[in-house]
């Protein structure tokens, strides 16, 4: 075989480890998700109110994990290497996975918990980050496209195989089971990914301990405030209190070092700002749909818990096939397509909120399946598309701090909004309201995604230039 035909087969075989990264990754969160209601049980009975503030806390802590995770994982890249990060990220995590139905006590399980998020963010901007290496700036919106297409494929196997593996074999089994998706990709990045590193980086661990005071007191309160204590009780305002002086902290510090834990000076970058802040915006869809579209099917619409877990499934099944045609609809010109499908992904986000909103308790669940299925094309959209847009302002080395942050924008403002869900109920908001909430939030990812969703008309030009040469 030639040194160039060598070479393409490589690029083949991790383009297909990258791609199967990204299900296994979808596949671990979404068994967490089902397994963990049945697993608290060992620690109280669902019918009391401890069982409550305990599922609040455990999610709240697979949370925080992550989000410290997440945008120190570029620099600890550098640092250490990026082969080594994603192969110790998977391994770690499923070292806690394996452990969790063996843990008999609160505490212990709460560590292992926590250590599963923040394992588990050390290669969740992976996916996006590698692909970027492997194909050129003009084939990322089309390969970007097969990774959303493959993060349905995870959220659609991940609750029907580890529901099946639970009830056939066991929580023992059922909790590492995800992994099984993993193997290929954990070998052949072994085998062919090089382990890069930038020379004479050294990590930021102050900048890290500040993301750290940041993040937690700052998901404890959007979590479990109003719960196991009132958000403006004494320990919520010390919370509270904690986590802006760490802000401050962390800001003063990331953006006056070199080689940052937190790569705050990527929003000097204006696309990437841009895109930075619509993502945190329309991941209200995503919340909304999520949680209370199921919650309004069961517990307004009255349908059977059977048939409200297939709510988002029309939004997965939409977004598997955006993912695999929205290359093909962009071609070679993303410059001058991105802004108008960029604007359609966060508008239909609105539509699709708006339907739900039209719901009343009589309501068709189909008009319900019908939202999530428009949902599914911002869903595809977004997934695919937004990164290829903020990647073009970057060079190489800043794209996986940058994939970091931009992924820890959508996993923390998931949590604010719920926050912001609980305090609109306890003003007396109903359910139903919580939709036209969500579209409003997404109505201001519009605005700024009308603003910034643009390349200059110089760089289009010279993009159409360039095809006209070929």
């Amino acid at each position: 075989m030639s040194e160039a035909n060598a070479s393409q087969s490589k690029k083949g075989l991790m383009i297909f480890a990258t791609l199967f990264l990204m299900v296994g990754m979808m596949m671990a969160s979404y068994s967490s998700n089902v397994l963990l209601p049945s697993e608290l049980m060992k620690f109280a009975d669902p019918t009391d109110t401890m069982y409550s503030l305990i599922y609040a806390f455990m999610a709240a802590i697979a949370s925080t994990g992550m989000m410290i995770a997440l945008p120190i994982s570029g620099s600890l890249s550098a640092k250490f290497g990026a082969k080594t990060i994603i192969l110790f990220g998977i391994l770690a995590q499923f070292a806690c996975k394996l452990a969790i139905p063996f843990i008999g006590s609160i505490v212990p399980f709460g560590i292992v918990y926590f250590l599963m998020g923040f394992f588990g963010g050390l290669f969740m901007a992976a996916p996006y980050s590698v692909m970027a290496e492997l194909v050129t700036p003009q084939e990322r919106p089309k390969y970007f496209g097969f990774l959303a297409a493959m993060s349905a494929v995870g959220a659609l196997l991940g609750p029907l195989l580890t529901g099946i593996v639970s009830a056939k074999a066991g929580a023992k089994i059922a909790w590492p089971f995800y992994a099984v998706f993993l193997i290929i990709p954990f070998v052949l990045f072994l085998l062919f990914y090089p382990n890069r590193k930038r020379p004479g980086m050294k990590f930021d661990f102050l900048g890290m301990l500040y993301l750290a005071i940041f993040v937690i007191p700052l998901i404890f309160w959007l979590s479990l405030g109003g719960g196991l204590f009132k958000r403006f009780s004494g320990i919520g305002l010390g919370l509270l209190a904690l986590a802006i002086v760490a802000l401050v902290l962390l800001i003063k510090r990331e953006t006056t070092i070199e080689g940052p834990a937190v790569p705050l000076k990527m929003f000097a970058k204006p696309r990437f700002r841009t895109t930075f802040i619509v993502a945190a915006l329309i991941v209200a869809y995503a919340t909304t749909a999520g949680a209370y579209g199921i919650r309004y099917a069961q517990q307004v619409m009255g349908v059977s818990q059977t048939v409200s877990s297939t709510v988002t499934m029309p939004q997965t099944v939409v977004q598997f096939i955006v993912g695999l045609v929205i290359g093909g609809i962009i071609g070679k010109q993303f410059k001058k397509k991105f802004r108008a499908v960029g604007l359609l992904s966060v508008i239909v986000y609105i539509v699709a909120l708006l339907i739900m909103w039209s719901l009343k308790p009589d309501s068709p669940i189909a008009l319900l399946l019908l939202a999530t299925g428009i949902g599914g094309i911002g869903q595809g959209i977004s997934q695919s598309q937004y990164a290829a847009f903020f990647q073009t302002e970057l060079k190489m080395e800043e794209i996986r701090p940058a994939q970091g942050m931009y992924q820890f924008s959508q996993t923390g403002f998931s949590s604010i909004i719920t926050a912001v869900y609980g305090l609109a109920q306890g003003l007396g908001a109903q359910m139903h309201d919580l939709f036209l909430i969500g579209a409003l939030i997404c109505a201001l990812g519009l605005v700024v995604a009308f603003i910034g969703f643009r390349f200059p008309k110089e760089e289009i030009e010279a993009e159409a230039a360039a095809l006209a040469g070929n």
